[in-house]
């Protein structure tokens, strides 16, 4: 892609730009925006524009054309979210940008952030609004390993500001990156400093780089002390006098700096690849010939009890959506997207919601050949914010193209925690080294209170949005490190350990086992992750408890992956979780059932399901209904809190109409039982269950 990049003249940016040109795109155009000429520094929460005299001169070495403005706006829109307002300043952004893409017809634009979800959600608004893909490949990196790549890749950089504990403008403005490297090292473990001053401890100017056609020389500058604060000086330094200069026959080769090879997401794969490829070999030897045609299964979903009743938190279900008719056959997918979401809005209205309560989705799609065509829709209702998705293909009955699921939440809360319990989304949608792009109208994850709702996530290679290539275990190793790197990202700390409930979906029963010991060995090495760092306390890795793995084999995903991972997670203590498992038998199968409750006991995961023998007259029994009924509330009885069941989300086996009529029946009994507290019930076909499973029930509960 032709790209323009936004420059500060710090190392960030600079090193963003050579990341773009490693990735095969072209950068054709610099952008950067400056201070009213008779300022150094502006107090944005924006911009860097300390050293902003010399990047003339940048453009000048690169030999690029620039485009600058001069920033007009102020702070203004400083929430999480961005929405456009005329004074701030991001609308000087947007009109640079559109700017250089009227004269350069850029496609994307470099970024150079970090860790700044601020200045990433600002650009990425910009972006949106002018149709360019930002690419902002730093994002999330290792910080130390990052500083070091940037050293090694012949990155001549300045400090030209500090703003923290342990950094002395008279010590250290000046200096390289390679003479402070080791210090920033020391001050990161000692205090807590950003190795690369994504808290605002320094700033940067680069001289010379392999990108560089002619390197900077600064000839004269001075320091300037913006506050002389006693423990955390600040200063900067300011460029008097520079010019630039040929760099002979320095080698600019960026190949020999930055090789393909170093691509973290390369080398990510080729890692997991190298584990897997014994096991994926045996695998794929073994696949069963399957095909992805439709059942013609009972598909009734939500049907009996579409709407769950509301939480004392908040929390409700409306499910069963559907924008078919037998008074518009043969109407387009687009169409009955578009007659969904009007359905789905009186329903919001009725209980006095919007789609902005909406926090996540499931999406069910009775060909995924129809995906584009409904996110084309799609997003058209959800912007700011949008909620996190799971998509998968399931047998749909005649005519219907698809059908949706979605989890509100509306609680007023008390003031000292209101601010806790308002929806907050990760919406990433900046190619990078970190997880795939959210391109499409859905967030890697949105958190309300402690509770965490991932995305679906497949194994796509987030620098290039394309499908890892391999086969089903390479896809789950991937697909699993992205839910790792949501969950940090989303709160830092956070861990598969944190997981309440997770659903995986395979296309092929083969991958069953294969995910299964993937999860399991992720869980165990977190484990002593956590065993190390807290090994003066008497704990050991049984302590910790995740929730259940409920695996389906459904048709088809997003893609044509083999695998996608959707879970929910806590920000509890997984050390003091209560958990326990129930097994029944009922001639002639058994019932199994596995309970988590979060350490703060203000939510819970029920995992219930039926096994009969590979027998054709293994039928199910009337009495099975009422022992699941009575196992699922002796489950609930051994619960610490008052948690209200929301949703059965029951996967049966496609062809035993028996088991989808008992998930029915029983869904029946638990509304006469549980009474105000009726959950939704949700009917999903799939092509198998594994472990001679007729039907797996899985439930969130929620205070």
């Amino acid at each position: 892609m032709k790209v323009v990049a936004l420059i500060s003249g710090g190392k960030d940016s600079c090193y963003n730009m050579m990341q773009c040109v490693a990735a095969g795109h072209q950068i054709v155009a610099l952008a950067n925006l400056r201070p009213a000429t008779d300022k150094d520094e502006l107090d944005s929460y924006m911009y860097q524009t300390v050293g902003h005299q010399a990047i003339d001169l940048y453009a000048e070495a690169m030999d690029l054309p620039l485009y600058r403005r001069t920033i007009e706006g102020a702070s203004l829109e400083i929430g999480r979210a961005y929405c456009k307002n005329e004074g701030d300043e991001v609308e000087d952004l947007y009109h640079l940008l559109k700017l250089v893409k009227e004269k350069q017809a850029v496609e994307a634009v470099s970024v150079g952030a970090i860790l700044s979800d601020y200045q990433r959600v600002r650009v990425e608004n910009v972006c949106k609004r002018l149709s360019l893909q930002p690419l902002a490949y730093l994002w999330h990196r290792n910080q130390e390993v990052l500083l070091r790549e940037m050293i090694s890749s012949q990155i001549h950089a300045l400090i030209i500001k500090v703003a923290a504990f342990g950094l002395d403008p008279d010590k250290h403005l000046g200096k390289t990156l390679g003479e402070m490297e080791m210090y920033l090292t020391q001050l990161s473990k000692k205090y807590g400093v950003h190795v690369c001053g994504e808290g605002g401890e320094y700033e940067t100017f680069t001289l010379d780089c392999p990108l560089f056609k002619k390197k900077i020389v600064i000839d004269s500058m001075e320091a300037v002390v913006h506050s002389a604060d006693a423990f955390a000086p600040v200063g900067y330094l300011r460029f008097l006098n520079m010019h630039v200069e040929d760099k002979g026959e320095q080698n600019n080769s960026l190949d020999s700096i930055v090789p393909a090879d170093a691509c973290p997401c390369l080398n990510y794969i080729q890692s997991i690849t190298e584990n897997a490829e014994e096991v994926s070999t045996i695998e794929e030897s073994r696949e069963l010939t399957t095909s992805n045609a439709h059942f013609k299964d009972l598909w009734d979903c939500g049907r009996l009890c579409p709407c769950s009743g509301r939480t004392k938190l908040g929390y409700q279900w409306i499910c069963g959506i559907s924008g078919f008719s037998i008074h518009c056959e043969g109407a387009s997918v687009e169409d009955q997207t578009r007659k969904a979401f009007l359905l789905l809005q009186d329903k919001l209205e009725e209980q006095g919601l919007q789609l902005t309560n909406v926090v996540l989705v499931h999406l069910y799609v009775r060909s995924m050949a129809d995906f584009s065509a409904v996110n084309s829709v799609y997003q058209a209702y959800f912007n700011v914010n949008p909620p996190s998705r799971v998509c998968v293909e399931a047998p749909l009955s005649d005519g219907e193209l698809l059908q949706i699921d979605c989890l509100l939440h509306h609680w007023e809360a008390p003031e000292d925690n209101n601010a806790f319990y308002q929806k907050q989304a990760m919406h990433v949608q900046s190619l990078s080294h970190w997880a795939p792009a959210n391109i499409g109208p859905y967030s890697q994850s949105v958190k309300v209170g402690e509770t965490v709702f991932c995305a679906g996530q497949i194994g796509l290679v987030p620098c290039t949005m394309k499908l890892v290539k391999g086969g089903a275990q390479i896809e789950a190793s991937l697909s699993v490190g992205h839910v790792e790197k949501v969950l940090d990202a989303m709160s830092s700390g956070l861990t598969l350990n944190h997981v309440l409930l997770a659903h995986c979906y395979v296309t092929s029963k083969m991958a069953v086992s294969l995910v299964r010991k993937l999860w399991e060995s992720r869980l165990k090495d977190q484990c002593g992750e956590v065993v190390s760092i807290l090994q003066d306390e008497v704990y050991g890795e049984e302590d910790q408890k995740s929730g259940p793995l409920v695996v389906s084999v459904i048709p088809r995903l997003p893609r044509d992956a083999a695998v996608e991972f959707h879970i929910i997670a806590v920000t509890d203590d997984p050390r003091h979780r209560k958990s326990f498992y129930i097994t029944k038998d009922v001639a002639p199968g058994i019932i199994e059932c596995e309970v988590v409750e979060a350490s703060s006991s203000s939510s819970a995961t029920i995992s219930l399901s039926l096994s009969l023998p590979l027998s054709p007259c293994a039928t199910i029994q009337e009495e099975t209904v009422q022992s699941l009924v009575c196992t699922f509330q002796e489950s609930l009885e051994k619960l610490d809190s008052n948690t209200s069941p929301l949703c059965f989300r029951a996967f049966y086996k496609h062809g035993r109409s028996d088991a989808a009529q008992l998930v029915a029946a029983f869904g029946e009994a638990m509304k006469r039982h549980l009474d105000q507290r009726s959950p939704a019930l949700v009917l999903v076909p799939v092509k198998d269950l594994p472990d001679l499973k007729v039907l797996h029930v899985s439930c969130w509960l929620s205070q």
